[in-house]
């Protein structure tokens, strides 16, 4: 027994430093230092003329009376110009993807297009599955790989976790031989252009292994659209073949087989997912344009219902009678906004990855890459904003949200190792939702969740973590 616990201690250990690892190497910025002498050379002339006094005879030589002053100076000082280049290919955030038919079966753990949509919902062994398989990636890197007389568009990259799973029965839960578990797993790609104008469209065949815990290879190719504002829309397909020896558990009666193969065919969306062609290396940061007029990592604001009777969130057993600030909040996740070729670029239309409206304990509604679209106000710059806009979440179910936001920039805050800069801004925000309560979310919430549907106006307060907001002038123009 206390074998078993040592090894798995272990194994723990060992894959916390292979993250603390994985993380250390993610550069964002290349920093190149041009240090040279700096040598001011000067020469000043002075001429003067004086007049001797008194009078003057004709013909009569006199000494001439101008005078020269030379001074010269001679300086010299030391000097270095730092210069800041992008230090990756790829940068990402969140990668999902769902494949069709690879299980032993349709039924079982699917989890719907994207591998997101059926993500929150609540698994029914006995239902039909389109998609049986997902792959998760999180915090995809890619470094420039000089192979072949620096032939360009070669990378080399890892991901701090990858995830990929495929039901081969009706149990709703995954069996150690249903995944594949990847930590810093080391990728071999190639891209081949056939657009090279954001967004980026572009075949990129590829061979990966996974090393601990599980062990794999993998190998495939996808067609990527992106990166555009950090989103990436992706078709697969691949082989990969593997075993989750590692991860079984010695009181599962299915320990039996552990081994993972199989064919995959499916598509995919990332967020937060930043492309770099091999050129762009070589073009500093303060030129590079961006694709989208605001990137949001996450926005988190604490709001307050003027629904009186709903109760708040945060003490559901208390009553609506006590309703304080806050009743809930709202929060969005990995989001992107794009602007269109009229009113100067300030009306846009946008996504995010997720959304969560948790207005309070009877007003909450929840969706994946909603559609937005609103307009910009820039009443100090980028300094302070106005943006009202519209929202509709389709999906877990339909939700219609106007809101208006209120945002001051915050100064940057530099993220420890990566030493990269994070916009932060704070917000004011007001709103009307009409929605649903979402009652078929994922079992343990039905005590937070009322299953009804509701309409509420909300406000609030909060910060939006990763908030980058861009001029037209830094925006580079897709049509």
């Amino acid at each position: 027994m206390i074998q078993r616990y040592n090894h798995r201690f272990s194994q723990l250990l060992l894959l916390a430093l292979l993250l603390s690892t994985a993380g250390g190497c993610y550069t964002v910025t290349r920093v190149e230092r041009e240090k040279y002498t700096v040598t001011q050379r000067d020469t000043t002339v002075r001429e003067s003329a004086q007049n001797v006094p008194g009078e003057r005879e004709n013909g009569t030589v006199y000494p001439s009376s101008r005078q020269v002053e030379i001074t010269r100076t001679y300086v010299q000082r030391d000097s270095t110009v730092e210069r800041f280049y992008p230090a990756f290919l790829r940068y990402g955030g969140i990668e999902a993807a769902s494949f069709i038919g690879t299980g032993g079966s349709t039924q079982g753990a699917g989890l719907g297009l994207f591998g997101l949509y059926d993500l929150l919902t609540v698994k029914r062994p006995t239902d039909t599955k389109t998609f049986t398989a997902q792959m998760y990636r999180f915090m995809p890197y890619e470094w420039r790989l000089r192979w072949f007389d620096d032939a360009p568009n070669w990378t080399f990259g890892v991901s701090a976790v990858e995830i990929f799973t495929n039901s081969r029965d009706s149990s709703a839960e995954a069996a150690p031989g249903e995944r594949l578990v990847g930590i810093a797993s080391p990728y071999f790609r190639k891209r081949f252009f056939l657009r090279d104008q954001p967004p980026y469209v572009m075949v990129v065949p590829f061979v990966g292994f996974g090393l601990l815990p599980s062990q794999y290879i993998n190998l495939g190719a996808t067609f990527d659209v992106g990166s555009f504002g950090g989103f990436n829309l992706r078709a697969y397909a691949g082989y990969i073949s593997g075993t989750s020896a590692m991860l079984k558990e010695d009181s599962d009666p299915r320990n039996a087989d552990y081994s993972v193969t199989f064919p995959y065919f499916g598509v995919g969306v990332s967020a937060l997912d930043f492309v770099n062609k091999t050129d762009e290396l070589f073009i500093e940061w303060k030129d590079h344009k961006h694709n989208a007029i605001e990137v949001n990592a996450v926005n988190f604001d604490m709001v307050y219902s003027t629904n009186t009777d709903a109760g708040s969130w945060f003490n559901p057993g208390t009553g609506s009678a006590s309703n304080v600030y806050p009743t809930g909040f709202v929060m969005k996740i990995a989001s992107a906004n794009y602007p269109l070729p009229f009113a100067d670029g300030n009306v846009f239309v946008g996504t995010s990855l997720f959304n969560a409206m948790v207005i309070s304990k009877d007003e909450i509604a929840l969706g994946w890459l909603p559609l937005r679209a609103g307009y910009r106000m820039n009443l100090m710059k980028n300094d302070l904003t106005l943006e009202p806009y519209a929202e509709a979440m389709y999906y877990p179910k339909t939700t219609i949200h106007l809101a208006a936001r209120l945002s001051v920039k915050l100064p940057e805050w530099t993220m420890p190792l990566l030493n990269f800069p994070i916009p932060m801004r704070i917000n004011a925000i007001a709103g009307f939702v009409d929605g649903s309560a979402n009652s078929d979310v994922v079992t343990g919430f039905e005590d937070l969740i009322a299953p009804q549907d509701f309409s509420t106006t909300y406000v609030g307060f909060g910060i939006g973590i990763g908030d980058g907001l861009f001029t037209m002038d830094q925006v580079r123009k897709w049509w």
